[in-house]
């Protein structure tokens, strides 16, 4: 029993790691929103570029012509978006930061299902109290939209990054805690 224990506790540590890494960017972002909020738009920019260079590839190797021309269109829509956002990075950060009340709102909504649907382990209160709170920057988002986009992505985002770093961890510790008691409740019944 006991050796079942100890690759969760390894997935604990990884959780943990993974927790303390959000909770650096979230800082970084919060410290430099604006920087943090250009950076997403260029970084989403590149995404698209990517994403429509290859649909233009693969719609020259398609042999079917209506797969072709489908392929070609949405080649041809998503590069141009792509350059719409590097031309125009202020409009892209608005348009981002209304997508990001979009997933702030599903974020929040599965934190706040997964927390109830888990609320007989440990730590369950950090992951509500992580899902209300990507529920109220959505709505401080779009409350303030389009002015928000200027500021709110970078901080937002960092916000968020840091309240879920702090709910892994706090979640990632409990759950250790609770395996390490398991673990030494095991041993001395063995002893």
């Amino acid at each position: 029993m006991a050796e079942d224990l100890l690759p969760r506790i390894a997935h604990v540590n990884r959780t943990m790691f993974l927790g303390w890494a959000l909770v650096a960017l979230g800082l970084l972002s919060i410290c430099s929103p604006f920087v943090a909020g250009e950076a997403a738009v260029y970084l989403i920019g590149l995404f698209l570029l990517a994403a429509g260079l290859g649909l233009l590839l693969e719609s020259f190797q398609t042999e079917c012509v209506s797969g072709r021309l489908l392929l070609l269109v949405l080649g041809v829509i998503t590069s141009v978006s792509a350059i719409f956002v590097f031309v125009h990075p202020l409009l892209g950060l608005g348009l981002l930061t209304f997508i990001l009340v979009a997933y702030f709102v599903a974020d929040g909504l599965w934190k706040v299902i997964a927390a109830f649907r888990n609320m007989s382990a440990p730590g369950w209160l950090w992951l509500l109290a992580s899902g209300a709170l990507s529920l109220l920057l959505a709505l401080l988002i779009w409350r303030d939209w389009p002015v928000s986009g200027l500021y709110a992505v970078g901080v937002l985002v960092g916000v968020n990054l840091l309240s879920t770093g702090i709910a892994l961890v706090a979640f990632a510790k409990s759950l250790k805690d609770t395996f390490r008691n398991a673990l030494t409740s095991l041993q001395s019944t063995k002893a």
